[in-house]
């Protein structure tokens, strides 16, 4: 059964061994300080070993738990690890003074105003709330804490079917409580990472062998040539744009001082953009034929009518990924911003008109509520390009390998695509507004992580021009 921390201050241990020996009839496997900390031992660092091998952090809520520090660093250890977090109350409280990781939680009241039997069903059924998740959310958590500790070195990482397995159960419960953490989510990229790695050296041996071995090579033409194919497929059309000196960023000093980019003028080498976004059915044939990971988020992935709209919830690693594999790059942020103004500088893609739903798929400028939902990659013909782009402004926000501005002088530093320096919890410049969050000016960007996944968020592919 479910393994739990339970969290208590001394003054209440009464309800709490009240509480607990009604539980354990369940045969729940618990960890408490009374009886879980031997003599000699560290106790504060067995109290967070104990918490991170918990499946629960069940916590008994009252005045004098709220007032104790050795309790809210219980907490603390708690919401790092990203434990699921039920909240029980013997007593009244003060409200006010509860903690906000706490305060927005469904509290289980076991005061005199509640019958204490129908409230312990209650706190039954929470906790065998999604047990199998609850368990794989510990025993991650748990490996990536070991390689945090380990100096993350590789010999810690997930190797094979576990971190096939692990990939598929952040995706599949990206959106359960508890969710997936970022040290999770970066123990398992970086996992991906150091196995792609070795592939790409086992790979580079075994073709070396093979040239030797003519008999074996007829049997590897057919592979080649189908995912040749499927690459030129996947490629989509490219529109060049010339090179030459844009104006980049905005002169309103009121914007400036809320974090936009200060105008300027950068110069710009001709390169070539994807003429729409890059869409369910291409990043499809690179998870067939190329080594694309899919989406966190399959609904629409999977969906046969919807395989011309955009791909999303994939991180800036597997656009990159799905980019190169293409013979392609993401795009930066300033190649975006000269692809959406011109050389001269217009406000918008289509020219001066401010945007508006019968224009682009983003919400209205006077509102923050969602349109209908995605469309597909050639929708909203009247917002292309003067240079025959599709859905810069609206539809999905849009992946570029630039390093977010944290304000001072604009520096146009970029990540470049090799898979062995990406940094996950780097934040990055999203650009174009979406469906779901409108952009009051050209320039305005939204800082993610590389890790980051959204309903809204995917990229286009490009290349320099040589």
């Amino acid at each position: 059964m479910a393994r739990v921390f339970v969290s208590y201050s001394r003054k209440n241990i009464d309800f709490a061994k009240r509480l607990i020996g009604r539980l354990q009839e369940r045969e729940m496997d618990f960890w408490v300080d009374w009886e879980g900390i031997p003599p000699t031992v560290d106790w504060m660092k067995e109290i967070e070993k104990g918490i991170e091998e918990a499946d629960t952090f069940l916590v008994i809520v009252s005045n004098e738990w709220i007032a104790s520090n050795v309790c809210k660093e219980e907490l603390e250890i708690a919401v790092r690890n990203g434990k699921r977090l039920i909240p029980v109350v013997p007593f009244d409280i003060v409200w006010d003074d509860v903690p906000s990781a706490l305060a927005h939680l469904n509290f289980i009241f076991f005061t005199q105003s509640f019958d204490f039997d129908q409230q312990l069903q209650k706190l039954f059924t929470a906790l065998a709330t999604d047990y199998d998740w609850l368990k794989t959310h510990r025993r991650l958590q748990v490996k990536a804490l070991e390689w945090e500790r380990g100096n993350k070195e590789d010999g810690f990482l997930l190797r094979g079917s576990d971190l096939t397995e692990a990939e598929q159960q952040i995706s599949i419960n990206a959106t359960k409580n508890p969710n997936p953490t970022d040290l999770q989510r970066e123990y398992v990229l970086k996992s991906r990472q150091a196995t792609d790695k070795q592939r790409r050296i086992t790979t580079g041996s075994l073709v070396f062998i093979i040239l030797v071995m003519v008999g074996i090579i007829a049997a590897l033409v057919t592979p080649r040539i189908q995912e040749f194919i499927a690459q030129n497929r996947a490629r989509g059309e490219l529109l060049l744009i010339s090179g030459g000196t844009i104006k980049f960023g905005v002169e309103d000093p009121n914007l400036q001082r809320i974090g936009a980019i200060p105008w300027q003028e950068i110069f710009v080498p001709a390169f070539r953009i994807g003429k729409y976004e890059v869409t369910n059915a291409q990043y499809k044939l690179c998870v067939q034929h190329g080594n694309c990971t899919v989406p966190l988020e399959q609904a629409d992935f999977q969906e046969p009518t919807r395989q011309d709209y955009p791909v999303v919830f994939v991180t800036l690693f597997q656009a990159n990924n799905y980019c190169q594999w293409v013979g392609l790059r993401l795009v930066t942020e300033v190649e975006w911003e000269r692809a959406a103004r011109g050389l001269d500088g217009s406000l918008w893609p289509w020219g001066e008109q401010l945007p508006s739903p019968d224009l682009v798929n983003m919400p209205a400028p006077e509102t923050d509520q969602p349109t209908e939902g995605l469309q597909p990659a050639n929708s909203n013909p009247h917002s292309v390009s003067r240079e025959g782009i599709y859905n810069l402004v609206g539809n999905v926000a849009e992946w570029t390998s630039s390093y977010a501005y944290l304000g001072g002088k604009y520096e146009n530093s970029y990540w470049d695509g090799n898979p062995e320096t990406f940094n996950g919890l780097q934040y990055y410049s999203t650009r174009g507004g979406s469906f779901a969050n409108k952009i009051e000016y050209i320039s305005k960007f939204n800082p993610d992580t590389g890790i980051v996944v959204r309903k809204d968020l995917g990229f286009r592919c490009g290349v320099e021009v040589k």
